[in-house]
């Protein structure tokens, strides 16, 4: 189930309940280890469990909410200002986040093709509720592109006939 839903990810489904309109997933991290984020060292020494809740991209126009039974970590190195870190698991989570870095990513993509509340209507449809002020969010967290060079640069006809 695992492979099917979260192809390349080290999570393993511990549960699945089906509802009439939501998929419950219990899952867990299968990484024998978690990176420090403050000094970058690899630790396998826990401290304690705790459950996270997320949402996750919709499947069979039902949505999909993770029960994420994640880790605290206790660093290993003397010198880092962290005694214990919460483990992160690459292309699932991020710090604070309550979705999937895949359903936030699907989000984005409704907020800059359709906007605001043209968004939130059609991701209502497709089993994503959310709001337009969460769509507007999305696109203002995006990086500023960089202005690339411009090829030819013409003066305009009348500003020359001046």
């Amino acid at each position: 189930m695992a492979d099917l839903l979260f192809p390349g990810i080290g999570v393993e489904v511990e549960e699945m309940v089906l509802g009439e309109d939501e998929v419950r997933l219990a899952v867990r991290s299968v990484a024998a280890s978690a990176v420090c984020p403050g000094c970058g060292r690899m630790s396998s020494r826990l401290h304690c469990y705790y459950r996270r809740r997320l949402a996750d991209r919709p499947v069979a126009g039902r949505r999909v909410r993770l029960d994420l039974r994640a880790r605290r970590l206790v660093c290993g190195n003397d010198r880092c200002g962290r005694r214990t870190f919460a483990e992160q698991i690459p292309a699932l989570t991020s710090r604070h986040a309550r979705r999937t870095t895949a359903l936030t990513a699907q989000l984005t993509d409704i907020a800059l093709f359709l906007g605001g509340r043209a968004g939130a209507r059609i991701s209502g449809r497709l089993a994503m509720t959310t709001c337009r002020d969460t769509l507007l969010r999305l696109i203002r967290a995006l990086p500023v592109p960089s202005p690339g060079l411009v090829p030819r640069l013409g003066v305009d006809e009348f500003a020359v006939r001046r």
